[in-house]
């Protein structure tokens, strides 16, 4: 259920925050002209709302660490456009990825930490590989 209620959205990090000063409203209509304007490109009329996800959080420095903003899109087919089937959209500064629930986030952190056991594991063998031949 969850799951599918996620479908349409979309997690886009790194999406400066409003003025603090600015109501809520006022902040959601920065971040939807943030994301549609050419640093994204997203168009209006496929983006159905938007929010922040989180606590504001400070920087050791003061700065506000920007939240995860996340989009819901009109359709599947426009979500899956731009977190490109699961496997992510690199823009600039900006990530776009697809909401997944807890269970789902877990799991394919699990995934990647095991790929990458793997990928420096054949590393390894063939550096060995190599240093036999020289030797």
């Amino acid at each position: 259920l969850e799951r599918e209620r996620r479908k349409k959205n979309v997690v886009i990090s790194q999406v400066p925050e409003a003025s603090p000063s600015l109501s809520g409203e006022q902040r959601k209509v920065h971040d939807i002209d943030y994301i549609c304007s050419d640093k994204l490109g997203m168009k209006p009329n496929e983006i159905v709302n938007c929010f922040r996800a989180g606590r504001v959080r400070q920087h050791e420095n003061g700065n506000v660490l920007p939240r995860p903003l996340v989009v819901t899109m009109k359709s599947v087919e426009s979500s899956n456009y731009w977190h490109n089937d699961g496997k992510g959209y690199h823009q600039g500064l900006h990530w776009i990825n697809e909401d997944l629930c807890k269970g789902d986030r877990e799991a394919k952190f699990f995934l990647r930490q095991e790929r990458r056991k793997r990928q420096k594991l054949q590393q390894q063998i063939h550096l060995q590989q190599n240093q036999q031949q020289k030797g």
